[in-house]
């Protein structure tokens, strides 16, 4: 089934499993996907019916074969593109279901396909006590496996000590030009949003869980709305994790006036997502927690300076008071006092967002982080 490779120049097969269909771990991998086009491997992408991505150009096979149904339905499918593609490797972006893929990675063994991992999360960020000896057990299993920080390659060798240091890569994120063509200025922005010309945005977005740190953005924004009186506030995305009710109470609470937090809660649509980037002046990330997020790398795409908080691998991808601002976890006060000192300067904030998306351009460019991937894909197919 696999196929042994016995040169350099061999292609090797490639599927690249993404089980969402829509998302930030989708958009990832079609990028991907699109960058190793132009690299020596054969590849497909094995996903959902769905794909958000629909429209978007394709340089690489598509199979959108799996549905909710059923788990053994779904393997029964996966047998059947092993069956016909015949890959050395199966390259897994996100599982088709982590409590059962166990049945996956060992028929991958089975079949001697080589199994690579993209570590977007090493654990998911609500984790139960027994997925952390599963998730382990499927690292060990991984031929390859990507992580995007080396904050994050020292983590998880001290969660997982017996991983060989040739079997983990770190290969940065990459960047959102593929949704360059939905870019906008920022007065056209603002106004398919009906959002203000005059004020100085900071926008959260995405997926709203409790790690993301929300409640700690809304504290900090009285004291902001009193020393800029420009300074807005808007919040745009699912609430994911929690209650939204939460939030609206906290604003209430505080006394925050409603038109300087705009809450425009729901899933975003790329499109609108884009948009709200191209309206803001600042995007901020007050996590208390993080591996890596795909939101920096939005933001640097268009053009947009980030405020984060020194966790995970921001502090590798963030240049402090060059493509942004860092500032400690949960600490309000501080937030407060960056936000203040940021929003108070708009040319800083312009030649902050012009110098990460100088750093989007070059660092995080897709042809590159293909090249390393397929190296990746190289040393897999070697190892015995």
């Amino acid at each position: 089934m696999g196929v042994e490779m016995t040169s350099v120049e061999s292609k090797p097969r490639v599927i690249l499993l993404e089980t969402g269909g829509f998302g930030g771990i989708h958009n990832y991998t079609h990028a991907l996907a699109d960058g190793l086009a132009d690299c020596q491997v054969e590849l497909a992408f094995l996903t959902t019916e769905r794909y958000e991505l629909e429209d978007h150009p394709c340089r690489f096979e598509l199979m959108r074969l799996l549905r909710r149904e059923v788990y053994w339905r779904t393997l029964r499918r996966v047998w059947r593109v092993f069956r016909s593609f015949k890959p050395d490797i199966l390259h897994v972006q996100s599982f088709i279901a982590p409590r059962k893929d166990l049945v996956l990675l060992l028929l991958c063994r089975m079949l001697r396909i080589k199994v690579v991992l993209t570590v977007h999360n090493i654990l998911p960020h609500e984790v139960r006590p027994f997925e952390r000896a599963l998730y382990f057990l499927y690292y060990r299993l991984a031929q390859g496996l990507i992580l995007h920080s080396d904050l994050n390659r020292q983590r998880l060798r001290e969660m997982v000590p017996e991983l060989e240091d040739g079997r983990l890569h770190v290969i940065p994120h990459g960047n959102s030009d593929q949704f360059r063509h939905l870019e906008t200025s920022r007065e056209e922005a603002r106004r398919r949003l009906n959002l203000p010309q005059d004020a100085t945005i900071a926008l959260f977005f995405g997926s709203v869980r409790p790690y993301k740190g929300l409640d700690l953005l809304i504290e900090a924004m009285p004291s902001v709305v009193s020393a800029c009186p420009r300074a807005l506030l808007v919040v745009a995305g699912h609430v994911e994790v929690g209650n939204q009710a939460e939030y609206e109470a906290q604003i209430a609470g505080l006394g925050i006036e409603p038109e300087k937090v705009l809450q425009r809660y729901g899933y975003l649509a790329n499109e609108d997502m884009i948009c709200y980037v191209c309206a803001a002046d600042l995007v901020v990330l007050p996590y208390r927690e993080i591996y890596q997020s795909g939101v920096v790398f939005l933001a640097y795409s268009f053009g947009r300076a980030v405020l984060a908080t020194r966790v995970g691998s921001f502090p590798e991808t963030v240049e402090d008071g060059r493509s942004g601002w860092l500032v400690d976890p949960e600490n309000v006060e501080e937030l407060s006092q960056a936000l203040v000192s940021v929003l108070s300067d708009p040319d800083k904030l312009r030649q902050v967002g012009d110098y990460a998306r100088h750093l989007s351009d070059t660092q995080y460019s897709w042809s590159d982080i293909a090249r390393q991937t397929e190296d990746v894909y190289r040393r897999a197919v070697e190892d015995t």
